[in-house]
């Protein structure tokens, strides 16, 4: 994937938000609303629960692609990750937050190894406590980060957003 330039003031992420809807999984970046992406993030947490009753999680879930329980495993980290950005906001906001690389991140924990059935359980309990982290940040707080400049509560709500759907998105691939 090429990157494309960054535009005044904007950096180039994996998730780079876009206008209108993501190509493949729908996901609406023009969506401005906090609590309506916090409402579409927790939902599609729920739903991985139920394709995860009608999948094999192990099984790539497209040629070259990541299995089912490597997009789970991921999402748990997404979500976390998102919890500790939130937390820096409302706490010290002017530290800032680190960059992460996905795949570097999925060799490290072992994805493949992990349980899947853990794995629901563990994005249900990070979902939940970045949905805390979520509410209590300062919406009008900004803070470093590396790649994109300055981030703030809603630019997190809509990437995690983001990658909540369209992991949910891949995992749907399995079926």
């Amino acid at each position: 994937m090429s990157e494309p330039p960054a535009s005044e003031g904007e950096a180039f992420l994996a998730w780079e938000p876009q206008h209108g809807l993501c190509v493949e999984c729908r996901f609406n970046w023009d969506e401005r609303n906090f609590d309506q992406m916090i409402a579409k993030c927790t939902s599609d947490v729920d739903a991985f629960v139920e394709v995860f009753d009608v999948i094999d999680p192990t099984v790539p879930v497209d040629s070259g692609l990541w299995s089912a329980n490597r997009y789970l495993w991921h999402t748990v980290d997404v979500q976390r990750f998102g919890a500790e950005r939130f937390w820096t906001l409302r706490v010290d906001a002017s530290f800032g937050v680190p960059a992460w690389e996905e795949n570097a991140t999925a060799e490290v924990r072992s994805y493949d190894q992990l349980s899947p059935k853990a794995g629901l359980i563990a994005l249900v309990s990070a979902s939940e406590i970045w949905l805390r982290a979520a509410l209590e940040a300062p919406r009008d707080a900004s803070t470093p980060h590396p790649e994109a400049g300055t981030i703030t509560a809603f630019d997190l709500v809509q990437r995690n957003g983001h990658e909540v759907c369209h992991h949910l998105f891949d995992v749907r691939r399995a079926q």
